[in-house]
């Protein structure tokens, strides 16, 4: 048995449930927007900060590399040294001081590519690694933050916005580019002066501040020369061109397929004058003239 007043308070329960707060809705579209241009403005606030060299796309790379990097000293110590050297054809990392002080790299010479060896961010695989997973996440940010201030813009271009990506793109991958090549050279020129083995900490340290001074640099160049606004403007160029040429083209097919019309049409009354003409000759010349007549001169 179902009583009424607990029939209608279940109602008004479910409905509740299903009804729609618009006051509410507006307070959390609110709090989204404000939580957005928080980020956008510590983006923003962090590159002028670091002068370029670092931002909210750059940083987690930045601290991957600097965990990993930590590991690394942990593990060798902070004097810890080693190089890379090719021999036969195969790239070595070699370690020099005490191996009884490390608890996972207990040997002192290991290839390149040993599991030990990349999971601490050594020699030219791990380097390539690294660089990859930077510079997908680097990639990945600069896109949605420059979405994220062009969606908050009110006067923004789609060109603009494209060119921001482009160019935060090329920056941060040029900056990664040379990190990864100062980390390589490092540990070969370690390798040529094994007398004077370069620490560790010295080729880590080196790539990452190679890394940001270059992505510092190429943001100042990017500012002198007004990389943005000139590709912004070639892009808009592009556009505008683009369009003109789908509109000229366009209206090329519109024109064609008009002519292509007035062509057949006028295709078609040529064949039904012809057959028209022939129709009366046949039955001048087979049925004669009172056949003619009876169907053409009524």
């Amino acid at each position: 048995m179902v009583y009424p007043l607990a029939e209608q308070r279940l109602a008004q329960q479910h409905s509740a449930a299903h009804d729609v707060n618009p006051v509410q809705d507006e307070a959390i579209a609110v709090s989204l927007e404000a939580f957005a241009q928080a980020i956008v403005d510590a983006h923003q606030g962090m590159a002028l900060m670091t002068g370029g060299a670092l931002d909210l796309a750059t940083l987690p790379g930045t601290l991957l590399d600097s965990r990993s990097g930590h590991q690394l000293l942990k593990e060798i110590g902070i004097k810890g040294r080693y190089y890379t050297k090719i021999a036969n054809g195969k790239t070595y990392v070699i370690f020099k001081g005490y191996p009884a002080v490390r608890e996972v790299l207990k040997g002192t010479r290991y290839l390149s590519s040993s599991p030990k060896v990349v999971a601490f961010g050594i020699g030219p695989e791990a380097i390539r690694a690294g660089g990859r997973a930077n510079a997908v996440i680097m990639i990945t940010c600069y896109v949605a933050l420059d979405i994220m201030q062009f969606i908050m813009s009110d006067t923004q271009l789609y060109s603009e916005l494209f060119a921001n990506i482009i160019v935060d793109v090329a920056i941060g991958a040029v900056a990664i580019g040379a990190g990864m090549a100062a980390a390589a050279a490092g540990a070969l020129l370690a390798g040529a002066i094994t007398t004077v083995a370069i620490p560790a900490l010295a080729i880590t340290a080196g790539a990452i501040v190679v890394g940001m001074a270059v992505g510092m640099a190429l943001g100042q160049l990017d500012k002198m020369f007004g990389l943005r606004e000139k590709l912004s403007a070639a892009l808009r160029w592009t556009g505008e061109a683009v369009e003109r040429g789908l509109q000229k083209t366009g209206q090329v097919i519109r024109e064609a397929q008009v002519s292509m019309r007035q062509k057949v049409e006028e295709l078609e009354r040529r064949s039904n004058r012809f057959f028209y003409n022939l129709e009366r000759e046949t039955i001048w010349h087979f049925g004669g003239p009172d056949l003619y007549n009876q169907i053409y001169r009524r």
